[in-house]
């Protein structure tokens, strides 16, 4: 069968006409966040705006505040990123075998993917409740004693990151699922046949099948973790003391609380900026252009 011709497409008077829409209203929109960015626009100072150049730019560089919670993003969603990776590959290998209602468990695991964000904020803020949450009760169990969870500086970050784990490994399970179910399986066969053991054939034969599917699972989660918002407004409020605030919930302090919406927007093309540039460096080492994919 002979390919169609770009040309002579009929399809194309469909989506070139949204692709160009798409591309004129990205790059003017995007023109005009970087036009207000360069003003002092504040709400607090109706009519009183003027043009400051990258003022707002050098002040994000000298804001502690800021630079921070660019810190916390980052820590954020490395941790974020490679622990549901890895335990969603876990998960996956144990799903692979055969056991009593395994079709069930894997209906359970991906039953928190389907819940809306807040509906995970208010449930795990009542778990890691200090007085009447299950966490502490458990850990009472065992003779601990109680914990802070959303309360301490130290420890807030991470009770977050828990449940943003158990938000989204579930998608991790349902997308490396899929590329698992789809491989080829006579590479494993033959693996066996020539007497390898179980982790050899994993290690050797399966994770580099699984390696594309991975890496665009890891992509897709590292632009997530970046731009989370819910889970922090939910259960901290970039409390305490500041050290759940992310950059992405910094920028809204700052234009929702403060009104100054020209450094909010700088913070928001500097945030999309640093997470481009942080993606685009993962893309070259998730795919090195060796052919070796």
């Amino acid at each position: 069968m002979r390919p169609v011709a770009a040309a002579s497409d009929p399809t194309r008077h469909f989506f070139q006409p949204i692709i160009i829409c798409l591309t004129v209203a990205s790059v003017a929109l995007t023109l005009f966040v970087i036009w207000i960015s360069l003003h002092d626009l504040s709400l607090m100072r109706a009519g009183r705006e003027k043009f400051v150049g990258l003022d707002n730019y050098i002040r994000f560089l000298g804001d502690p505040r800021a630079m921070a919670a660019l810190w916390r993003t980052v820590l954020f969603t490395v941790l974020a990123t490679v622990i549901e990776i890895a335990l969603g590959l876990a998960v996956v290998l144990f799903l692979d075998r055969d056991f009593a209602m395994k079709r069930l468990v894997r209906t359970l695991l991906l039953v928190p993917i389907i819940m809306t964000p807040v509906v995970v904020g208010l449930t795990w803020r009542f778990l890691f409740d200090p007085a009447t949450g299950m966490a502490n009760y458990l850990l009472s169990l065992v003779g601990i004693a109680q914990v802070d969870w959303l309360g301490s500086p130290r420890i807030a970050l991470f009770s977050v990151l828990v449940a943003d784990i158990w938000q989204w490994t579930p998608f991790v399970i349902l997308l490396v699922m899929a590329a698992l179910e789809s491989a080829p399986t006579d590479p494993l066969n033959a693996a066996r046949v020539d007497g390898a053991r179980e982790w050899q054939v994993t290690w050797y034969v399966l994770l580099p099948m699984l390696r594309r599917a991975l890496a665009i699972v890891a992509l897709i989660r590292a632009i997530d973790s970046i731009k989370a918002f819910d889970l922090f407004y939910i259960m901290t409020r970039g409390g305490p003391a500041l050290s759940t605030e992310t950059l992405n919930y910094y920028g809204y302090i700052v234009a929702f609380t403060n009104f100054d919406i020209s450094y909010a927007l700088a913070i928001a093309i500097i945030l999309t900026v640093f997470t481009n540039v942080a993606l685009l460096t993962m893309y070259s080492v998730l795919f090195p252009k060796t052919g070796d994919r």
